[in-house]
């Protein structure tokens, strides 16, 4: 496991030794599994966990998508940057099909607190996303039982964090996580999850419609929870080879994603909360199919 601490070290080392001047050296970056996105980005207050979970300056930024592309889940881009760096920048983003946005300079300056970005920070990762189609094959063989988590754009770190831990804590195979408007399994993720997201295979995709519907066409049936739903998850047993799909903390599951899945079903409450917390629901979902499948195991 790496230590969140110890990894915002490292990049801080990293930065250090490739600081502009010093020139970078590597190999070209392996191919990856990530669509590129030119949308104008602002940089959201606290987007970011940690300084340690950023790279930044030209030659660090370059040198880190040269040697790690698989760990870089994005890169922010000064909308004012000469043009020559800027594509060469986004020429080994698309290389790897990493995602890069543009925004305005100012957004850095405010997160990176006076730090020389010379207009480009990279969003670094403590663990390697897969690709749907790797994690695929290492799934377990039907007709052995299979669980699949999909958060739908979940926003907080830490519920994520708390969602992979149960993920790998129910027995489930893999998390599928969107890299677009949702947390990233960056340092504090790794904290919360105890670990979990370095050991767990964690896949990255685009749209969650469409993943939806590859899960769909590899034998997997699609579960949304929903508190609107007529049916209960505890009416009938879940299915053994399952994607569960949960929605952010605020909008809950998005209206194209409720019609990609399968069925969606409620968890029953009582009392006066109205709703459970996105990690809570899920965990509840999961270990119902874990004792529907894997419970003869113990």
């Amino acid at each position: 496991m790496v230590d969140a601490t110890i990894e915002g070290e490292r990049m801080k080392d990293f930065n250090e030794r490739h600081r502009p001047g010093r020139g970078s050296a590597g190999r070209s970056g392996r191919s990856s599994r990530r669509a590129y996105d030119d949308t104008v980005f602002a940089m959201p207050e606290g987007s970011a966990e940690s300084q340690g979970d950023l790279c930044w300056g030209r030659n660090p930024v370059i040198s880190f998508l040269e040697n790690f592309p698989s760990r870089c889940a994005k890169v922010l881009l000064s909308k004012t940057m000469q043009r020559a760096v800027f594509e060469r920048i986004t020429g080994l983003c698309r290389a790897s099909a990493i995602p890069f946005l543009l925004t305005e300079p100012r957004a850095m300056d405010e997160i990176l607190k006076g730090q020389n970005h010379q207009g480009v920070v990279a969003v670094v990762l403590p663990c390697e996303l897969l690709k749907i189609e790797e994690v695929l094959e290492a799934l377990p063989v039907p007709p052995n039982p299979a669980l699949v988590v999909l958060p739908d754009h979940i926003q907080d770190p830490r519920n994520l964090g708390a969602m992979i831990r149960s993920a790998e804590a129910a027995g489930a195979s893999c998390v599928a996580i969107p890299l677009r408007r949702s947390s990233l399994p960056t340092g504090t993720v790794l904290k919360t999850s105890a670990g979990a997201s370095s050991r767990l295979p964690i896949a990255a995709v685009g749209n969650v419609a469409n993943a939806v519907r590859v899960f769909q066409t590899a034998g997997f049936w699609a579960v949304g929870l929903d508190a609107g739903a007529e049916r209960s998850i505890f009416s009938e047993p879940l299915p053994s080879r399952i994607l569960l799909v949960v929605g952010g903390e605020s909008k809950g599951l998005a209206s194209t994603t409720q019609k990609a899945c399968d069925e969606t079903v409620r968890i029953p409450i009582r009392g006066g909360v109205g709703s459970l917390n996105a990690a809570v629901a899920l965990s509840i979902a999961m270990f119902e199919w874990t004792r529907n499948h894997l419970l003869c195991e113990n």
